[in-house]
């Protein structure tokens, strides 16, 4: 069983937050900021189960709230509810709409996973997956946590590296790199043969309740993200993208075997922190038992401060940043290429040296 954390671990976490919003979310890091003193929103917060006992589940419960009514008033401090949002101190709002609103702010937090389907993360997902398919050829992409399944798509989408420029036109995601490694740059889209989505609870895109909880888990100041979501969704409904229910720590091995055709190629992006420590070693143990089978590679986009046990450089074991891996299994031998750190939704890349 996950142990709960303390009402001061609460509290730290919402003060790393609020360093993680940073200039891009305003208001997330300034409620973060002030949420992290108050003891009743903390104690709402620790309603979660373990592993999402995150800033960001509280957050996306009660932003979800007022995408379903935006006529409370805490929805003026919201840049996506409101044309011309207030910019005093966010925090009495916010704890006065928690107290008004417990019982419902509580069920989903209790009940609701922040989902992971940050659009962005494909442009780093692709560095990786371009990288496997010069070697491999064809791939069957397999996106474990993949919520509605819109990082499944990797291969439609159009993308912009600082002028690097490869892929559609309909959704087109920039992210500016840095370093000089043009090398590791993708040179062309990879040619995706199949796809399948393994999530604990799948969004079914039909579900107007569950795409709003989508949009619930984007941060209300950048409205960016809000279209490109909607572009992805309707590309994902066209496209009929397939994500099945299962545990990344037991039903890897199983669900991969759908997908027979092409090199097989498993991404997480942001995904691994919501498991313990016990579900990661489980979900290394699955990927270790497939590789028993057949040649796979694993495109990682995770922080190992949030996911200890994954691999990384020396001396990166804490660290906050996204960490972009590709972890090769040829002839069931190992090994591990670290690429870049990267912004969490994939804004910016540093190339590792």
């Amino acid at each position: 069983m996950t142990q709960q954390v303390t009402a001061r671990d609460l509290s730290v976490r919402m003060r790393d937050f609020e360093g993680v919003a940073g200039p891009r979310a305003p208001l997330y890091q300034r409620l973060a900021g002030g949420l992290a003193d108050v003891p009743e929103v903390l104690d709402l917060l620790a309603e979660a189960p373990g592993p999402n006992q995150l800033p960001v589940t509280l957050l996306a419960a009660v932003h979800d709230l007022l995408l379903a009514d935006p006529s409370a008033p805490l929805a003026a401090y919201y840049p996506n509810l409101t044309a011309d949002p207030r910019r005093d101190d966010p925090v009495p709002a916010f704890v006065g709409f928690c107290r008004e609103r417990r019982d419902e702010v509580a069920e989903l937090v209790r009940n609701r996973t922040p989902q992971t389907n940050e659009i962005g993360r494909s442009a780093l997902l692709l560095v990786g997956m371009a990288r496997v398919a010069a070697d491999v050829g064809d791939l069957a992409h397999l996106d474990v946590g993949a919520s509605a399944g819109l990082n499944l798509l990797v291969s439609e989408y159009g993308y912009d590296y600082a002028g690097h420029r490869l892929g559609g036109r309909r959704l087109v995601i920039s992210c500016t790199p840095r370093g000089d490694r043009p090398e590791l740059l993708p040179a062309r889209i990879p040619r995706v043969v199949a796809r399948l989505g393994l999530d604990r609870s799948p969004i079914d895109l039909a579900d107007a309740e569950q795409v709003r909880w989508l949009r619930a888990c984007v941060w209300p100041d950048q409205t960016d993200r809000f279209e490109r979501l909607g572009t992805a969704i309707q590309l994902a409904r066209e496209a009929g993208v397939q994500v099945r229910a299962g545990d990344a720590a037991t039903a890897l091995a199983s669900t991969a075997v759908a997908l027979p055709v092409g090199h097989l190629v498993i991404t997480t992006s942001w995904v691994l922190n919501y498991l313990d420590r016990a579900g990661r070693d489980a979900f290394l143990g699955e990927l270790e038992l497939i590789a028993q089978h057949r040649d796979l590679s694993w495109v990682c986009a995770e922080a190992p401060a949030y996911a200890p046990g994954l691999p990384c450089p020396p001396g990166m074991e804490d660290s906050t940043l996204t960490l972009l891996n590709v972890t090769r299994w040829r002839d069931g031998r190992r090994s591990v290429e670290h690429l870049a750190t990267c912004h969490p939704h994939g804004y910016w890349l540093t190339w590792l040296a």
